[in-house]
């Protein structure tokens, strides 16, 4: 723990020579990776030891002491320079939006700037200009936001704490990740795993700078999902809900469904009626995002064309369907289509349970997910982490200690030589994992 932590204040000691204005190269980009492969090395010793340590070890004294320093490593990256990383910035300004009871569905940054037609557009450009003109400070201006309303919502919150304030955001992520780590004590034991296992999430490098100095939102979807986990067992229309909140973070959970309520196939009455329920609770929470589609809507241009840092996507867009027309649509297509089969195939395969099936079928459809998608973002990695106390895998472990390589991109871009990243770096940081986690299933399959 001490280890990580030195890393973690050693990310934060450096962070202010990534600041705005200066040139990538002179970064220490390489430190900082560096710095965040250790820690991650560090921490992926925890699932051996975690797994040969007598539970009867660890008072609960001692494993809230530990979890109140994981939430003190957190707290290090408060009034920290964020590294490589401008998202927020769309947050903070989607935040003040929401809590002046403004839709930032309907316009984008570029709309509020040239717009007239916007009833309150030259007073949003006076609060703009007031705070540093921070409109100007949003990537893709030109397109309306991508998130939906739970985290909106997030946005909001911090926003009537301190509008424009990244550290009241950071303050609603650290309250997230209270939630999270106490509804993983009480989860665990529910699937037969001892409750230490929550160190694992609670140390986890990675996790911990993207939520605290990169700031990014995934950090608010672990609570819905843990929640969801622990809710599944007793009430299924409060998991329903939960996982209709957590969609409402990010779109991407809803494929969760059949691997969550996968008991509940014996009682069809319960389970068509939870299915109908979450089908129509999730159109009233996106029907905000549905009447803002358009050219300039976010959700529709990520939808048709983002790709970034991917590993397998590229190839089947290139070589599989590079000769058909439009190739990119055709790919979407189809990795939408394996993965909602993958999706249906785990909810309903027929077999044994073990106590932790569920989310290790959950965490098989995330991962299916991660891999095939257009874009890798190392704070993409973040889906996974909720179930990985259920089912430490060392596959998942290696993933987070890898794809810290992302941000030598920036400095090979710069340098004209970003091939070195899409030809090495990317198939190390995503290939290396896959083939672990291959093994690893292989095994347990073989085993059960």
């Amino acid at each position: 723990m001490a280890l990580i932590g030195a890393a973690l204040l050693a990310i934060r000691a450096i962070a202010y020579d990534f600041r705005p204005g200066t040139n990538t190269f002179l970064h220490p980009y390489k430190l900082f990776a560096g710095l965040l492969i250790f820690a991650g090395l560090i921490w992926a010793w925890f699932i051996p030891i975690l797994n040969h340590l007598d539970p009867k070890r660890i008072t609960t004294r001692f494993l809230w002491v530990c979890l109140g320093v994981s939430l003190f490593y957190r707290a290090l990256f408060f009034g920290s320079h964020t590294i490589y990383e401008d998202d927020w910035n769309r947050y903070l300004w989607d935040g003040y939006m929401v809590s002046q009871g403004q839709n930032p569905f309907t316009y984008s940054p570029n709309d509020i700037l040239t717009d007239r037609t916007h009833p309150d557009s030259e007073v949003l450009r006076e609060v703009s200009t007031t705070n540093d003109h921070f409109l100007h400070k949003i990537n893709n201006p030109h397109l309306s936001t991508i998130y939906p309303p739970v985290a909106q919502g997030a946005f909001g919150i911090a926003a009537a704490a301190d509008p424009f304030n990244l550290d009241a955001l950071r303050m609603v992520f650290l309250l997230s990740e209270i939630l999270t780590l106490f509804l993983l004590v009480k989860t665990l034991p529910l699937y037969g795993r001892s409750r230490h296992w929550v160190l694992l999430y609670a140390f986890c490098p990675l996790l911990i700078y993207s939520g605290f100095n990169a700031a990014h939102m995934d950090i608010l979807l672990p609570p819905l999902i843990v929640g969801a986990l622990w809710a599944v067992k007793k009430r299924a229309f409060l998991a329903g809900i939960l996982l209709v909140g957590a969609a409402a973070v990010k779109m991407w959970p809803l494929i969760l469904a059949p691997a969550l309520f996968r008991e509940w196939r014996k009682t069809p009455l319960i389970y068509i009626g939870v299915a109908a329920f979450v089908a129509a609770l999730s159109a009233l929470a996106f029907w905000p995002m549905y009447q803002a589609l358009g050219d300039t809507s976010g959700l529709q241009a990520y939808a048709r064309g983002w790709e970034r840092s991917s590993f397998i996507f590229p190839h089947l867009q290139n070589s599989v369907f590079g000769a058909v027309e439009n190739p990119a649509q055709i790919a979407r297509y189809i990795v939408a289509g394996f993965v909602t089969l993958v999706a249906i195939a785990v909810g309903f395969w027929p077999g044994r349970d073990s106590p932790t099936s569920i989310p290790a079928r959950a965490l098989l459809v995330t991962l299916t997910l991660f891999f095939l998608s257009p874009t890798g973002f190392p704070w993409y990695v973040i889906w996974a982490l909720p179930f990985l106390p259920f089912v430490p895998l060392y596959g998942v472990a290696s993933l987070c200690m890898l794809v810290p390589l992302y941000y030598a991109r920036y400095a090979l871009g710069e340098r004209e030589i970003y091939h070195i990243y899409t030809n090495w770096l990317i198939p190390l940081q995503f290939g290396l994992p896959l083939l672990i986690l291959t093994f690893e299933g292989f095994w347990r399959w073989r085993r059960t």
